[in-house]
């Protein structure tokens, strides 16, 4: 269990998940994503291109900001649509 959570926390994982929900982001959740993966990052990725950190930090901006404004419902069908693209679920 933990390798499989292990392997879907790496910014490569993340990037897919984000290429894979992306048709399904309204206009406010993408604009959220891209502030995030513009965001200037003072670190480099260690095992990661710096597209596939970018996107995965974008990824994790946009999951905070759903919830912050605690709309759960949306995170979990953007998330759980995500998993079941990647076989996951």
């Amino acid at each position: 269990m933990h390798k499989k959570s292990a392997g879907l926390v790496k910014a490569e994982s993340q990037a897919a998940l984000f290429k894979l929900i992306s048709e399904e982001l309204t206009e406010e959740e993408m604009a959220v994503y891209k502030r995030g993966r513009n965001a200037k990052s003072y670190t480099m990725a260690k095992n990661a291109t710096m597209t596939d950190y970018r996107m995965a930090t974008g990824l994790e901006a946009l999951v905070g900001y759903l919830y912050l404004k605690e709309d759960f419902e949306r995170l979990l069908t953007l998330i759980g649509h995500g998993l079941e693209k990647m076989g996951e679920i």
